[in-house]
Parts: C-alpha cells; structure tokens; sequence
C-alpha cells in the first residue's frame, strides 16, 4: 500500500536512538536540550519547549498565554481537531473562521469580514503552504488581538516578507508562539512529539513549567520555601499542569531527523512539481497554484477534484484507489459539522471551507516514493479522467 504519507528512517536515526537507549537518561536528558537546539536554529525562535505531540503543544501554549473561560479564540474551520478542542478543554470560546476554498488557508480578507470580538486567532498553515502572517498580523494589531500560529504542517517552511527578508516558519516575527507536530507523517517524525517556539523569555519559562506538571524551581512562595527553599530537592506547583514531556528517546530521533531536513524538502517539491507537471494538463484533478513568496516544506500534497467531470463519487474513488494499492485521504472534515463543536459560533457561512472539503483529496507524498511511484498514481488518476 503506497499511503497519502509515511515516515522515512535510516540507519543514522537506529543508531542515534540506540545510543539513548544504552546511555544514562531515557527522559529529562540531554537529548531534549539537543533537540530543541536544533529546532531553534530551523525555526529562528529564541526558545524550543519540547514535548510529547502535536496536542500537548496547542494545550501547553493555550494556557501559557491565557486561554480560559471567556477568552473568544477564533480557529480555521479547516484544521486537526486538536487546534479547537484545546481551546474547549481549557474553557475558552471557539468563534470558527471560514477558509480559502483552493489552499485551505485564514486569509486577512476573510478576517477583515468579521465584525465579532476575538481576543486570540490561530492561523493554521496547511499542507506546508503558509497563510499571510504579515497580512494576518496587521489586522490583528489593528483589533488588538493576539496570534498563536498551528504550524504541525510546516516546519522547515519558509517565506519572503514584504521587506524581502527572508523569514523561517515559526521564527515568531508575527506571532506570540507557533507549535511544530513531528508524528510519523509529519516532515520530520519523534514516532510522537511536538514543539513550541517563542521569542518571549516569560513565555517559554511558564511553557517549561506547563510540561512538567506546572512545577516550579525559582519562584518559591510555599510554607516550606524558607526552611527548605535552598534544597536541591525542593520545588513547588504553583498551577494545575500535566505530564507533557517528550522523552530522550523521542528526542534522539527527532534530532537525527533534522540533519536530514533539507533533503526532505527537496524531495517533497520535486514529488509536488511531478503532480503538478502531469496534472496541468486536464482540468479535472488539480493542484492550487504555487505560493510565489514562499519556500513550503510540502508536508501533503492536496488536490481538488471535479467530480462531476470525473464521473465517479469520492466515496467510490477511494474504494478502488484501495483496492489498487493507493491510500488516499481528506484533510480535514470542517470543524463545524463536527457535533462536539455544533454549539460554537460561527463567524460566517463557511462555504469557502465546505467547497474546499467537498472537492479535496490528499494523495501520496513523502521522501521515499519514487518518481515511478508519482507517475503511476497519476497515470491512474488519469485514466478516469480518460
């Protein structure tokens, strides 16, 4: 089965974890200062917090900055779950935004159209493929309304502004803090585990303490502080937190990942360039056209389907793509049609997200396909287009 994604491991990343394993720390190790080193200098953030997934990063930055009762939090109709349920569990509104029907993306014109309240917005980079932060970023300043970036998708993305200065993904030059996913078919993989980047040193403090059940080594104020204060041993819980760390384990791999990024990206664009080359040639099965300013790291490769023109149901295509050996998928279901999420505003009708979901389907695109691998998927593709 060729899958719509898959992790690639090498004998670098056996060896890497092995090393862990057979050394002295299988958490709160060394390894995790590593790996956050790395995700530093591929982000540009002044600071990394590892931790276990993608989730547990979207909950750790949710409640470093504040999310909670009454905090109205406006989330793209088209994301993971993950990016609106956080919000829910930790009490605050989800107000949902409406999305380009072609990229999937929260533009600034969409956001410009709502007249509500939001007091956070959580751009959601799709597919590797970057909203407008520059763009985003001027309209929240203008409404006084802070940004949180859902980047699982695009670490190792990168941007030109309109100052044309080269900008990182998750450098934060727009934003309070991002989230990084690296599950297994994301661009790289820790098996699970996520990060968040900020250049904000308070932030990153109470992000670290988050993870770690809220605990607390400096800011001492417990009966016990001035007895026991000075203690090797002692440390306080000053807020409800859970156990959100990445393991050493988790970390080796992460890290050993990184080494190969660049090789990843090239890949993935050329995979990309290769759809994109068979599929310009009908209008049935197309790709949105190529961000002009930006370098994505292409973590789906997303197409749109005319199924009219096609002649056959999704339903029915991804039957027979299974039964030919091709795992195919929808990113993602909007949110508002899910029913924990039936009671939450919505900021308009949301067709731009309904008709990007009703034509959309995710075909394979990960480093180890071959070009034959592309080729045949689209020669298939192709012949009910025939």
């Amino acid at each position: 089965m060729i899958g719509y994604g898959r992790q690639q491991i090498d004998e670098a990343d056996l060896m890497a974890v092995r090393e862990v394993l057979l050394g002295d720390w299988l958490t709160c190790g060394p390894a995790i200062e590593g790996f956050e080193r790395e995700i530093q200098a591929i982000s540009g953030a002044q600071h990394a917090i590892a931790v276990a997934n993608g989730t547990a990063a979207l909950r750790v930055m949710y409640q470093a900055v504040g999310i909670g009762p009454g905090v109205r939090v406006g989330v793209p109709d088209i994301t993971f779950m993950a990016t609106a349920m956080q919000v829910q569990m930790l009490g605050g509104e989800v107000v949902l935004l409406d999305v380009d029907p072609q990229t999937l993306l929260l533009t600034p014109e969409i956001l410009e159209q709502y007249h509500g309240d939001l007091d956070v917005v959580i751009p959601v980079h799709m597919a590797g493929r970057l909203c407008d932060m520059q763009g985003i970023a001027a309209w929240a300043k203008r409404r006084n309304v802070r940004v949180l970036e859902d980047a699982a998708h695009a670490f190792g993305s990168s941007w030109t502004d309109s100052q044309s200065e080269n900008r990182k993904c998750g450098d934060c030059s727009h934003s309070e803090a991002a989230i990084f996913s690296f599950h297994p078919v994301k661009n790289i993989t820790c098996g699970e585990g996520g990060a968040i980047v900020t250049n904000d040193d308070v932030l990153a403090d109470r992000c670290r303490s988050l993870r770690h059940h809220g605990l607390e080594r400096h800011n001492k104020q417990g009966p016990l502080a001035a007895e026991d204060g000075n203690g090797s041993w002692y440390h306080e819980f000053h807020e409800v937190g859970g156990n959100e760390r990445l393991s050493d384990i988790h970390a080796a791999l992460g890290r050993s990942q990184c080494a190969k990024l660049d090789i990843f990206k090239q890949r993935r664009a050329e995979i990309i360039e290769r759809y994109r080359a068979i599929l310009d040639t009908q209008k049935v099965c197309t790709l949105a056209e190529a961000p002009a300013n930006q370098q994505p790291f292409w973590h789906l490769c997303q197409i749109h389907v005319d199924w009219e023109q096609l002649g056959i149901s999704r339903q029915d295509l991804f039957q027979q793509a299974r039964e030919a050996g091709y795992g195919f998928q929808v990113h993602y279901i909007p949110l508002h049609t899910q029913p924990v999420l039936a009671e939450c505003e919505q900021a308009s009708d949301l067709s731009g997200a309904m008709a990007g979901y009703k034509t959309a389907v995710s075909v394979p695109c990960y480093p180890g396909l071959t070009d034959s691998d592309v080729e045949a998927v689209c020669r298939w593709l192709m012949s009910f287009v025939a």
